[in-house]
């Protein structure tokens, strides 16, 4: 990839006059930064622990050794790994307010992902936290907790990135990482509609990174165009750590150049990053 200024006088001009709402804008991605938190949908109020422990050392070869404050209890585990603290527990109640259903049905590659979510009568919450580490490594440990939940019997969905996934398909693609490949399907959700103009796409998650959201407007492509354009620009400003601002440019090569431009969402709320398709 390669960034640069279309227009750096007119840049640094506005980065003056936005110092206020950039200090707004701040203090939401703190709230949202390191956030690496979801929720396994569950067909009864009951889950199979030691499996899980088993399937953690198996899958990941993480030893899951209880943080003695968790109690060792029955509908809970909490563990250190790598300086970050994992808690998974379960829940013996649905998600209220019917915000799974809602939330499924932006996934528009599982047809059945509301009726999945209709049905789960309890949650596995799983979590991430400790600042000792990065948040390239949190949100990575964080998809092998919720993967090896999703291989839980009765698990019918996992409630993550503003959407409703299947559990196999979030255990096929966190074996990515068994690659050396980031896992970004995993954690960011590329949404997809048409508008009168064209394919309009989205993320959703990069705010956990503490990067702003990206959005493709009336692209003239095919959806899958699209949604492999912005996965890729998504993991490669969290594999890298890259911010990109307004005025900029970013490309696959030196001759292919992309403006950047930042405004208010279309699709989602807040201030979100419009690349040029």
């Amino acid at each position: 990839f390669i960034c640069g200024l279309e227009n750096e006088s007119v840049y640094d001009m506005d980065e003056d006059d936005d110092n206020e709402d950039d200090d707004t804008d701040e203090e939401a991605d703190q709230d949202s930064r390191g956030a690496f938190a979801g929720f396994v949908l569950m067909s009864k109020g009951s889950w199979d622990k030691a499996q899980f422990i088993q399937d953690m050392k198996a899958k990941w070869d993480i030893t899951v050794e209880e943080d003695e404050d968790g109690g060792n209890r029955d509908d809970a585990v909490v563990f250190e790994v790598g300086g970050m603290i994992a808690a998974v527990s379960l829940m013996p109640y649905p998600i209220p307010d019917g915000e799974a259903e809602l939330n499924a049905e932006n996934n528009y590659m599982w047809p059945e992902a509301v009726d999945a979510a209709k049905t789960h009568k309890a949650q596995i919450t799983v979590a991430v936290m400790g600042n000792d580490a990065g948040l390239k490594e949190r949100g990575e440990l964080y998809v092998k907790l919720a993967a090896c939940c999703c291989r839980q019997k009765r698990a019918t969905g996992i409630y993550t990135s503003g959407t409703v996934f299947e559990p196999s398909f979030f255990y096929k693609f966190a074996g990515m990482m068994k690659d050396g490949e980031f896992p970004i399907f995993n954690l960011i959700w590329f949404g997809l509609y048409r508008s009168e103009r064209g394919v309009c796409g989205y993320t959703y998650g990069m705010e956990c990174f503490g990067k702003d959201e990206m959005e493709v407007l009336d692209a003239d492509a095919e959806p899958s165009d699209v949604q492999g354009f912005l996965s890729s620009m998504a993991a490669y400003v969290i594999e890298y750590d890259v911010t990109l601002n307004d005025g900029e440019t970013i490309g696959f090569s030196a001759d292919d150049k992309h403006a950047i431009t930042r405004s208010e969402g279309a699709a989602l709320p807040g201030m979100t990053l419009k690349i040029e398709y």
